[in-house]
């Protein structure tokens, strides 16, 4: 395999850094939480295919990084199964066999969260942005430019329904009647259909929108994301933020689906979460003190919210971190 395999630091983690497992071709697990597969394929250049079989009863964690030097375009497909992804900068989503996802991770981290008691067959791909330029040239969608921008300082998601054509060739990437050079070949053929298609509804417009933001809308919904943001125990209304920006409602909540892959609702109860999970495991609050802090006036309504999240209570949650 090429020599750019050993520059590539994917790591399995299942808690914390000091148990991560460095992936090579394909790695195995099988442990209280899960029994998983997942392969990884360098199939040509600039393009990377991963695959992953699981029979997940616990709360597994897998948390793949890479150092490729330059930006490159991620997608999941869900098969089979749900899991939720986060990046670091609080964008998340959960991928599904009715929703997919394109991505770039600005630290090239991601985290991937299965839903327990389930089988889950995701497939991914990477592909680096000039090969993507170059394949798309001027037929690149509006939307895509910011998954591939080598001088992004924040990271992008996009979710991408699934019909039953992407769940078909997601599916065929599992193949196993063939070997060596065809089996790359076939895999890359995939993955440029996957792009294709997953780019077709892009643009046509996920969001819904008949044209791409322009330059000040685009600025106007990430003064209003810092500005929802600033204060999550007393955010603005949507009215409110709406008007503080410059935009109705509607555009407003379009324009946060656009290019953040989540509603202004969606994004600041995830950004929520994501911040009550991660007091959960680094500080030693009670629960109600996190959910008030977060901006939950109400304790059940924090744990509802984070059990449908994270898939366990927040308190059986932060026992089972600290056993780990």
């Amino acid at each position: 395999m090429p020599n750019s395999r050993a520059a590539l630091d994917w790591l399995l983690r299942e808690d914390d850094d000091e148990r991560a497992v460095p992936v090579s071709e394909r790695v195995e697990v099988d442990d209280d939480h899960w029994r998983m597969s997942t392969e990884r394929l360098d199939i040509g250049p600039g393009m990377w295919v991963f695959l992953s079989l699981a029979d997940v009863w616990g709360e597994p964690t897998l948390e793949p990084r890479h150092e490729e030097p330059s930006a490159w375009l991620c997608s999941n497909i869900a098969v089979k199964g749900k899991v939720s992804l986060s990046l670091s900068d609080g964008l998340s989503t959960d991928i599904t066999d009715r929703c997919s996802v394109l991505y770039r991770a600005v630290d090239k981290r991601a985290r991937f969260s299965p839903a327990p008691s389930q089988r889950l067959q995701l497939a991914g791909y990477m592909l680096r942005s000039d090969r993507v330029r170059q394949m798309l040239g001027e037929s690149l969608p509006a939307m895509l430019p910011p998954l591939i921008d080598e001088n992004a300082v924040s990271s992008k998601l996009i979710e991408v329904p699934v019909g039953v054509r992407v769940r078909q060739a997601a599916g065929s990437l599992f193949t196993t009647k063939l070997r060596g050079a065809l089996r790359l070949l076939f895999l890359e053929g995939v993955v440029l259909q996957l792009l294709a298609m997953q780019t077709a509804r892009l643009d046509r417009g996920v969001s819904g929108r008949e044209n791409p933001l322009s330059p000040k809308e685009r600025s106007s919904i990430l003064e209003a994301r810092d500005l929802l943001l600033a204060n999550m125990r007393h955010p603005p209304s949507l009215a409110a933020l709406a008007a503080e920006v410059g935009l109705n409602e509607k555009a407003l909540n379009a324009g946060f689906k656009e290019l953040f892959g989540t509603t202004v609702f969606e994004t600041l109860r995830n950004e929520r979460l994501e911040h009550a999970r991660q007091a959960l495991e680094n500080e030693d609050l009670p629960v109600k003190r996190i959910a008030f802090r977060v901006g939950y006036n109400h304790v059940n309504n924090f744990i509802n919210a984070f059990t449908a999240r994270y898939g366990t209570p927040p308190r059986k949650y932060r026992v089972r971190r600290s056993e780990r």
